[in-house]
């Protein structure tokens, strides 16, 4: 994916209510332009070098405001582990078991919860489909004697 300019950064920050910070747009610029879905120490290490001005916190705290907003969504894995997802349209993902690599799949239908039917009284509030498996890296590796 490419990185947005700068100027479409600030706005796309002031369009949602947030100060573009030095640290929010150095956050931003990476997440959306990585789509890893990082956890908060894989952002800081990667621009720490960078941002002399970064601490984890600030990270942190810049992830909070950026889900908050709309502009980042959280995506937990079955390990625990919170990602972040500069995608913030609802779509699947698939986790590989062996290197771990959680990838970007289909955009999901905005009716997906009535398609499945809940019984009544069901209100659902987010929207998680990861399918798990091997890469296609993974798959064409020799098993390792683990």
């Amino acid at each position: 994916m490419d990185a947005p300019s700068d100027d479409a950064i600030r706005q796309r920050l002031r369009d949602r209510g947030l100060a573009p910070t030095a640290q929010r747009m150095a956050v931003y610029r990476w997440l959306v332009a990585h789509p890893v879905h990082p956890t908060i120490d894989q952002i800081y290490r990667a621009l720490r070098p960078n941002v002399r001005s970064l601490s984890r916190t600030t990270v942190y705290n810049v992830l909070r405001a950026f889900v908050g907003h709309g502009l980042a969504a959280k995506v937990r894995t079955e390990d625990a582990e919170l990602r972040y997802d500069g995608r913030v349209i609802p779509h699947a993902h698939f986790k590989c078991l062996r290197c771990g690599a959680l990838s970007d799949l289909a955009d999901l239908p905005a009716d997906l919860p009535n398609a499945l039917r809940l019984p009544p009284g069901y209100r659902p509030q987010d929207l998680t489909l990861t399918l798990w498996g091997l890469c296609p890296a993974c798959a064409d590796a020799p098993a390792t004697g683990n």
